[in-house]
């Protein structure tokens, strides 16, 4: 696949001070022990989805947030929510790159900070480069990257998994520490893997389908919703019990959606 690329709206925000890393271990979703690039959920105390960020860990021992959904204001806002007496500053430095995400063939741009991601379900990159930088490929609409992620069955925050639903729900398991000990959220992570009380799954569905297209039994019992949707194919949040196959008028229920681990 040639290297084709997108402007991307990404707030960028670092995170500094003697307290940085630990509580950001202790807010966010992901075991950031050890690593220097995760992908973490930011959930409120019943475990529904605030907030999706790519955290890196610089050489400076700071960290930089990307976050392709908030602004920096409202990212700061969620990240910062729970800062007491710690030392942590969040600063935004989204002003400071020129921002892409990028697929087909890795980017090889001077002065850029490049992170590959599994968010679309095909081989991406997140890429900050220096303002006034060319574009790193060929220029195409997200749009085209985005019906990449959909056919693929790859979910999205928030537009398949937000503040109304549990990760588990949406295929975002690969973002979810069950081992690393306390975060916001987490106790409620704990339950639904010990005991899997979810009501809920993201699935794929083929047809004629459209954001918003609620699905109905022949009695016209509400089953499910689609989330996300390009051509014929797209993700609905639908009920558990549905099994793979079922038909909904023209719509076909498929596969659990599913983020691949990084």
């Amino acid at each position: 696949m040639p290297l084709r690329c997108a402007p991307a709206v990404t707030a960028v925000v670092r995170i500094t001070g003697e307290d940085a890393a630990a509580f950001l271990q202790g807010q966010c979703s992901a075991d950031l022990r050890g690593v220097a690039l995760a992908d973490a959920l930011w959930l409120n105390r019943k475990g529904r989805v605030l907030a999706h960020t790519v955290i890196v860990k610089e050489a400076d021992d700071s960290h930089l947030l990307l976050c392709p959904h908030l602004s920096a204001e409202a990212l700061i806002a969620v990240v910062t929510a729970n800062v007491i007496a710690d030392d942590v500053v969040a600063t935004d430095e989204s002003a400071l790159w020129q921002k892409w995400v990028v697929w087909g063939d890795e980017p090889k741009l001077a002065g850029a900070k490049v992170f590959a991601t599994q968010r679309f379900g095909v081989a991406a990159w997140d890429v900050l480069a220096p303002i006034g930088a060319v574009a790193p490929g060929e220029l195409a609409a997200f749009a085209e990257l985005d019906a990449l992620r959909i056919a693929a069955g790859v979910p999205a925050v928030p537009v398949d998994c937000g503040a109304h639903e549990f990760p588990q729900e949406c295929g975002l398991e690969a973002w979810v520490s069950y081992t690393k000990g306390c975060y916001l959220g987490q106790e409620v992570m704990a339950r639904i893997q010990s005991m899997g009380s979810l009501r809920r799954i993201l699935r794929r569905v083929a047809g004629p389908v459209s954001v918003g297209h609620e699905l109905k039994t022949p009695e016209g019992k509400a089953v499910g919703t689609v989330r996300s949707a390009a051509g014929d194919v797209g993700l609905a949040l639908v009920s558990v019990d549905l099994p793979e196959g079922a038909v909904f008028g023209e719509l076909r229920i498929g596969a659990p959606a599913q983020m691949a681990v990084r």
